[in-house]
């Protein structure tokens, strides 16, 4: 069996980035509706795939659930709207899970 490559991020860093690029997505949907998002949220679904075996059952949930399931697409043929209101559940999946990873207490700020 082959040794397995040294980490380029922690688990940390990964969902800093992770946590970037899908809010990233969020905010080119106001901005320019061509292929911003598109581009954010592939490279998302890439970094998942490529920390998913070494990251926590947290953030596992995160990438074998809400990230899996959403369209790599700009915009389905459900709609920008739907789109609109799917992108920003994932941006909320990706906050709870970044609330959890780093003990965060949410009434406190």
């Amino acid at each position: 069996m082959e040794p397995r490559e040294p980490l380029v991020l922690n688990e940390a860093e990964a969902l800093e980035l992770l946590s970037f690029l899908v809010t990233a997505a969020r905010t080119q949907l106001d901005e320019a509706r061509e292929y911003a998002p598109m581009r954010l949220l592939e490279a998302a679904h890439r970094l998942a795939e490529a920390v998913r075996e070494r990251a926590s059952p947290g953030t596992r949930a995160l990438i074998d659930g809400p990230l899996r399931e959403f369209p790599r697409t700009a915009v389905t043929g459900e709609g920008a709207e739907a789109y609109v209101t799917r992108l920003d559940a994932l941006c909320r999946a990706v906050a709870d899970c970044l609330v959890a990873h780093f003990g965060i207490d949410p009434g406190a700020a």
